[in-house]
């Protein structure tokens, strides 16, 4: 399945002498006091080959400052190219930093379950976009769930939106569509757990969650 990136809507600028808006942010907690609402996201901790990635990056800074350095020293305005070092370095950071700080956001809305890859807050990317009544099973991904949701996947499309292996509350939820198999990892709430208790009673394993 071929992602398509889509550029994350920023507020509009505020004008001299308007006064500042506040954030509205529907996390999971408070959803705006609604039980068929949920929303919340999580930050992919820098580990494994997320680690190596930024590593990389970081190293392929390195080299293009050098290689500037070098082309500067090749040319005779050395000390007019150098001076704008540090503009080219933010700009090739800019440009490229955002492929490795990545969010995954949660939603359930309109009995739709969404998830979406969130990268540098300046673009988005959906993995997956299904209505909750199609869900066959939404639940905890340790004991016997586990043991299913693993043969689950072998036929499935795999959808990793997890902040770690290792982090609280993950569970899973088993999608069948016409287009194929699917299954998501990614961590639960109470507040989404009782937005998928009401769109899909018989799908969803009630558990304890920690936030």
């Amino acid at each position: 399945m071929k992602r398509k990136l889509t550029k994350i809507n920023k507020r509009p600028r505020r004008k001299r002498g308007e006064r500042e808006l506040p954030d509205v942010i529907a996390r999971a907690d408070d959803a705006f006091g609604t039980k068929n609402y949920a929303e919340f996201s999580v930050k992919k901790k820098v580990t494994g080959l997320y680690l190596t990635s930024r590593v990389l990056t970081v190293v392929f800074y390195v080299f293009a400052t050098l290689a500037y350095i070098l082309l500067c020293s090749a040319v005779k305005f050395f000390l007019w190219f150098l001076v704008i070092l540090p503009v080219f370095v933010a700009f090739i950071i800019y440009a490229t930093w955002w492929r490795v700080s990545i969010d995954y956001k949660y939603t359930v809305d309109h009995a739709t379950f969404t998830v979406k890859t969130v990268y540098g807050d300046r673009y988005e990317a959906t993995e997956l976009c299904v209505k909750v009544r199609d869900i066959s099973l939404i639940a905890p991904y340790s004991g016997e769930y586990k043991d299913h949701a693993d043969s689950f996947a072998r036929s499935a499309r795999r959808i990793s939106a997890v902040s770690c292996k290792s982090a609280d509350d993950i569970y899973f939820a088993c999608c069948e569509a016409p287009s194929g198999k699917q299954i998501v990892f990614f961590e639960m709430t109470s507040h989404a757990l009782c937005a998928f208790k009401y769109y899909n009673p018989s799908a969803v394993v009630i558990s304890d969650t920690r936030r």
